[in-house]
């Protein structure tokens, strides 16, 4: 009987807990839980597991199918949906599985379902590529579920089924049972399973017409008839085989010769795949066949899977709910308590400048540990060992109670336990640390065997670090975003307001000469210009209008080419414009960013070119050089020179240059200003040289560190 509508037919059945074989399940979720996912493993094992595929498959089918067709090759399905989709999947198939009978014949069914799907997909993969069939994929996702039906009965109506299906002498009369106790029969219901993916395509068809008489085959579309070939050569009885090798006579003129070394390798692909998966075939003719060991053990790790995943779930929420690095390290310092009774962990950091992993004091407690260095080379500690190894690794030794190390001798105190436990906090290639987990003796003993559960934490701590590490990258380059916004308006405002400053000074100066030295407006015009100058200094104050930016670790580099060139336009606008005072420049192109204090070196180079420029006569000249690297003892360093070509200073005044003296502007450079650019250059490191000459003007020799990115 054929249905007119599946729905009304198949609407009491659950198609979401078709049972899927243990062994493949430890598989996927070891698959699914590693460090680096594969999405090609997880495809290769989805693919042999009609169970899975029909999960994934129908998963995707309401967002990517409608309409389209052909189904989507495996691995663009599993990109499509995504890891934790991927996940949720198989941990809930994985959760039925453990609560689903798994007795003898229940185990029997199983794998003979399984085996016969992936034979049939084999042999349809074969077969399409033999005929000239274009699309290989879908013959093999059509020949792995060929007969999901039956598993949809099975586990649906688990007595009625086993019932009918011991009574049938025959596939007819298995279908004729089908039909009247279920209304349709195993072939209408994985055809109802493949319409739900909300396809076009002609799998459907292929399931639902797959045992039709070869006669009224001649004529169907080419997918339908080699489904029809390989369903019948896959049931692994003589009589099917029979029926295959007739069916592929009719249907294709293939003959039995050639058949039959298809189908036989076929077989011995599936027993290798089993076997790669310890699935132990074993002899699945007899209705008597026990429960394997193999199959006791899988269902046992299984069950420990299951756990593992819950107990990591609760984890995974903690540290979700966490907000900040410092409070995702409580975090992971909490559930390692829960799930290995650790009583205290520590973190060691990567430090990428000086290629150490340093200890990372959470609190108070811990302190002690910030002074812990280890050389990521070092063979003697564990900690070195397993971020180089990329492993987790126990401090319980086998011939000796007690580590060879000292320092992790030292890491027993600081984790005030009998034995530690090494995990790589490492996500793809992003490595971070490594965290010491302190744990007791008998929890020593089953790192092996709860080796699995550590590598899972430890990918989880790794993500949620990760986490917060990026997030506070986004927010430390939005900060710098705001900064360069922040300073480059800054720049345009000093510019704006330059320009109108910079108009009524010379307008104060014009007007100052047109009146008589008597003048009382001449006081009062002296004012305006100090207070033009007063307004002037103000805009040398603000932040950001000389060069500088922070690197990932926090450190200022300083771009000087840039201040000097930012400072020019202000003094060009100001106090030259009124003195008629030049300035020059022979800047080093070659000159990079070095790790300094930028408000220091602009301080610095506003005192010298301010008192250069007052000491001048009108119409004076002041040079201003940079030299991008100077070695002096051995040392290196960037060289700023500012010249002017003015009467040079009187010796006394060069005997106490940078000590502060009371002056008259134009008398000299002398003063505070001196004195306070040799208190910052000497907190910078750097040096300061002066020579001067009534011939050769003034001449300020400036030494800064030359200390850049590439030095570190």
């Amino acid at each position: 009987m054929i249905a007119e509508n599946f729905d009304d037919l198949f609407a009491d059945i659950d198609i979401n807990k078709l049972p899927t074989l243990p062994q493949i399940l430890v598989l996927f979720l070891d698959a699914a839980h590693t460090e680096v996912v594969a999405f090609d493993r997880l495809s290769e094992l989805i693919k042999q597991d009609a169970s899975l595929t029909s999960r994934i498959v129908s998963a995707a089918s309401s967002a990517y199918y409608g309409g389209q067709g052909n189904v989507l090759p495996l691995e663009r399905i599993l990109v499509m949906l995504g890891l934790e989709t991927i996940k949720t999947i198989a941990i809930t198939a994985s959760v039925q599985q453990f609560f689903s009978r798994f007795d003898n014949a229940s185990a029997r069914r199983q794998k003979v379902f399984w085996r016969d799907s992936l034979t049939c997909a084999q042999l349809s993969s074969v077969l399409a590529h033999l005929t000239g069939y274009a699309n290989k994929d879908e013959a093999y996702l059509a020949g792995l579920i060929h007969n999901i039906g039956s598993l949809i009965f099975s586990n649906n109506y688990h007595d009625q089924y086993t019932e009918i299906a011991d009574l049938a002498e025959s596939e007819a009369q298995l279908v004729a049972l089908e039909c009247e106790h279920f209304g349709g029969s195993r072939y209408q219901a994985g055809a109802w399973i493949v319409s739900s993916w909300g396809s076009d395509c002609l799998i459907g068809d292929a399931v639902l017409y797959q045992n039709e008489p070869i006669e009224e085959l001649q004529d169907a579309h080419h997918l339908i008839k080699i489904l029809a070939v390989a369903s019948r050569l896959s049931q692994y009885r003589p009589d099917a085989d029979a029926e295959g090798f007739a069916a592929a006579l009719k249907l294709f003129d293939l003959n039995q010769g050639l058949v039959e070394e298809l189908l036989e390798k076929a077989r011995l692909e599936v027993i290798e795949i089993a076997e790669s998966m310890d699935i132990d075939l074993g002899d699945l003719s007899g209705d008597s066949l026990g429960l394997l060991p193999s199959d006791e053990d899988k269902q046992v790790e299984l069950a420990g899977k299951v756990r593992e995943i819950a107990l990591l779930n609760g984890v995974r929420q903690d540290l979700s709910h966490s907000d900040g690095e410092l409070a995702v390290k409580h975090a992971i310092r909490k559930s390692l308590g829960i799930l290995f009774n650790s009583k205290n962990s520590l973190f060691f950091k990567l430090t990428e400048q000086t290629d150490k992993l340093v200890g990372d004091p959470l609190g108070d407690d811990d302190q002690q540990i910030a002074e812990i260095e280890v050389g990521l080379q070092s063979a003697n500690s564990l900690i070195g060992r397993c971020f180089v190894e990329k492993r987790v690794l126990n401090s319980l030794p086998v011939d000796s109670s007690a580590p060879a190390s000292v320092l992790d001798r030292q890491l027993l105190k600081m984790t005030h336990s009998k034995h530690f436990v090494c995990l790589p906090l490492i996500l793809d290639q992003h490595a971070m640390g490594v965290l010491v987990v302190g744990i007791t003796a008998k929890a020593a003993s089953q790192v092996d065997q709860q080796l699995q559960l550590w590598k899972m934490f430890a990918n989880e701590a790794s993500y949620s670090l990760f986490t917060q590490l990026k997030h506070k990258q986004q927010q430390q380059q939005q900060h710098d975003d705001d900064c360069d916004y922040f300073q480059a308006k800054a720049r345009e405002i000093v510019h704006e307001v330059n320009n109108p400053l910079s108009i009524v000074k010379n307008y104060v100066h014009i007007l100052s000469s047109r009146i008589g030295e008597n003048d009382a407006v001449k006081e009062e015009l002296q004012i305006i210009r100090d207070e033009l100058d007063r307004a002037g200094n103000i805009l040398l104050q603000l932040p950001g209008i000389a060069g500088h930016h922070v690197t990932a670790d926090g450190t200022r580099l300083v771009d000087i080419n840039s201040q000097i060139i930012d400072l020019l336009k202000i003094f060009r606008s100001s106090l030259f414009a009124t003195t008629g005072v030049e300035a020059v420049t022979d800047l080093d192109s070659s000159m990079v960013a070095i790790e300094s204090n930028p408000s220091a070196i602009k301080q610095i180079l506003t005192n010298l070119i301010k008192n250069a420029a007052e000491a001048l006569p009108a119409s004076g000249q002041i040079t201003i050089e940079t030299q991008a690297l100077v070695n002096l003892n051995g040392r290196n360093y960037v060289e700023i020179v500012i010249a002017d070509n003015g009467p040079g200073m009187p010796s006394a005044v060069q005997e106490k240059l940078f000590t502060p003296v009371e002056t008259t502007k134009g008398g000299g450079h002398a003063g505070l200003g001196l004195s306070i650019v040799k208190h910052l250059i000497d907190e910078l490191e750097g040096s300061v040289s002066c020579r001067s000459s009534a011939k050769n003007g003034t001449r300020f020799e400036i030494l800064i560190p030359r200390i850049t990115e590439e030095t570190e």
